[in-house]
Formats: structure tokens, C-alpha cells, sequence
């Protein structure tokens, strides 16, 4: 599935609920991305769009 990922629209919020769940699985192959754009909010969350380099 990875291969077919270009760009990641990362959304992040400053808060900690639970453990939360992977978002991928198997072996650690690390793939570099690029932040291109990002926005903040008043609320303190954030949006970050990357590319894939």
C-alpha cells in the first residue's frame, strides 16, 4: 500500500487520548516526506500537507 501514497495530509491536535492504533504495519522501511503547506488553528490544532520526496 505505501508505494501508492504521494502525498500525507497529516491533522495533529495538542491532546493525548488512549492509545491509539498504527497507521501502517510490517517492517520499518522509513519513506521521506516533504511538508508543502500548513495551517494552524486557533484551537492550537494543525494541518500539514507533504509530498512525497
Amino acid at each position: 500500500m505505501l508505494p501508492e501514497i504521494d502525498e500525507l495530509i497529516v491533522k495533529g491536535h495538542p491532546v493525548v487520548a488512549g492509545d491509539g492504533i498504527s497507521a501502517f504495519t510490517g517492517a520499518f522501511r522509513p519513506t521521506l516526506f516533504t511538508p508543502v503547506r500548513s495551517r494552524s488553528f486557533g484551537n492550537g490544532a494543525t494541518v500539514t500537507w507533504c509530498d512525497r520526496t
